[in-house]
């Protein structure tokens, strides 16, 4: 990220580059005999709350913007950080689903 102040106003530049390998490097599978550990990096862009829904866009490791939605269904105890939670496990699920269809897809090519 690169910063410069152009009269009154600070424009702040990101390193597309930066963002990939910082993405990369939280994305990783450890097997540790008969264990295993899955770790997985996105980016948050937005969170955008309309009580009872939230709409989470995010960045892949591959750079790619997506959009998940989720809903608290407990509406007269809307809990933010709780509807936050449900739409990120729907983005690692939609991450793990993408993942799992090119891998198949890649060997069905071969």
């Amino acid at each position: 990220m690169s910063k410069y102040k152009v009269g009154d106003e600070l424009i702040i530049v990101n390193d597309p580059n930066e963002e990939r390998q910082k993405l990369k490097d939280m994305t990783k599978l450890v097997v540790d005999g008969e264990y295993a550990e899955i770790s997985w990096g996105i980016k948050i862009i937005s969170v955008d709350y309309d009580k009872p829904y939230i709409t989470l866009t995010y960045r892949n490791v591959d750079g790619k913007l997506n959009k998940v939605f989720a809903e608290c269904l407990d509406v007269d105890n809307f809990d933010t950080e709780m509807v936050l939670e449900k739409a990120l496990l729907k983005a690692f699920q939609n991450e793990i689903i993408n993942i799992s269809v090119s891998k198949n897809t890649f060997k069905i090519e071969k």
